[in-house]
């Protein structure tokens, strides 16, 4: 699997996630120093990932273009196991909030938008494959 991702992507990404948090921020009447901060810290870290591209194989990976096979495999497994540990995380925040009292329907919702994403990507790859 190849990748023609530009490497302006993530950077592009980083800066418009970094203006809409500062932006909700700023509706949540934060700090103008909250402010900075939080867009420093998201468009940073996206910039620090294409200075890196080059030079580091596992900054390559988190701005989404491995650098071999071995990389993608890498990514797919530790993507597998983030997946896992979500759904597990999911059901265990379901299940306290729903026996102590509280409201679990957002926990019921991201669970369903998990699942349905997941069977959609198994039907959608499998379809293609």
């Amino acid at each position: 699997m190849t990748t023609t991702m530009s490497r302006w992507v993530v950077p592009a990404v980083g800066l418009v996630l970094g203006l809409l948090i500062s932006a909700a921020l700023l509706g949540q009447h934060a700090s103008p120093l909250q402010v900075a901060v939080s867009f420093a810290i998201v468009v940073g870290y996206a910039f620090v990932l294409r200075a890196l591209q080059s030079r580091s194989d596992m900054a390559s990976l988190l701005s989404g273009l491995p650098t071999d096979e071995r990389w993608e495999s890498i990514n797919l497994r530790a993507l597998s196991l983030a997946a896992q540990l979500i759904a597990v995380a999911l059901v265990v925040t379901f299940l306290v909030a729903s026996f102590g009292g509280g409201d679990a329907l957002p926990y019921a919702w991201l669970g369903a938008v998990f699942a349905g994403t997941y069977l959609a990507g198994l039907l959608w790859y499998r379809s293609r494959s």
